[in-house]
């Protein structure tokens, strides 16, 4: 595949992950396990859906822009230790933070909120803790020590939710799902773990201030 192709697939690839949702009445994007994004653009929705991964809506009041990851920490079972597991998820809240800086926000008016970390399936992680509390105790913990205001949290239980974040307003719709969608939730969230497994985190990420 020429380099031409590929860019072209990566471009179709935002295409269809971007639409005009008639629900709602606006532009959606939707983020993938794995990803951030940063929305400035006002009349946006940002989209996931979540099994035992968890995101953090991040969203600065004054500028009205926002942001939304999504992530998971790797099995503390696999063969990446657990210090290491817990930098997955420090990296994926200091990405989006750090995006959002740049943009202008400021760290200390941030406003939090965080989902997901349901145990859809009991049997995925092999320690005492299942993945999905441990998605939920870390992102907890993550924004105290950071000392990150959380002004709201919907976490755990058992079911896969849908996100729907609209940063203009900084305001988050949740919804459960039906039973006919957590298989496909559980396959992407499978494929995403295996890929943690096998991808080292290096480096560090500096978080501006």
């Amino acid at each position: 595949m020429s380099e031409d192709q590929v860019w072209g697939a990566q471009a179709d690839e935002a295409e269809r992950r971007r639409w005009f949702d008639p629900t709602f009445k606006i532009m959606a994007v939707k983020v993938l396990p794995g990803e951030h994004y940063v929305s400035t653009a006002g009349q946006e929705m940002i989209v996931t859906v979540l099994g035992s991964c968890v995101s953090a809506c991040v969203w600065d009041p004054a500028l009205k822009i926002g942001g939304l990851n999504h992530f998971m920490l790797p099995d503390s079972g696999s063969d990446v230790p657990v210090d290491k597991a817990m930098r997955y998820g420090n990296f994926a809240m200091e990405e989006l933070i750090n995006d959002l800086i740049r943009r202008g926000a400021r760290r200390q008016s941030l406003e939090i909120k965080v989902f997901g970390g349901g145990n859809v399936l009991s049997s995925m992680g092999n320690s005492s803790m299942p993945i999905g509390d441990r998605n939920a105790e870390f992102v907890r913990r993550y924004l105290r020590e950071e000392n990150l205001a959380l002004a709201a949290e919907d976490l755990g239980g058992i079911h896969p939710r849908r996100i729907h974040f609209f940063p203009r307003l900084g305001k988050v719709i949740r919804l459960f799902l039906k039973k006919d969608v957590e298989r496909a939730v559980l396959s992407r969230e499978l494929s995403y773990r295996t890929r943690l497994r096998d991808v080292p985190v290096e480096g560090d990420v500096e978080l501006f201030s």
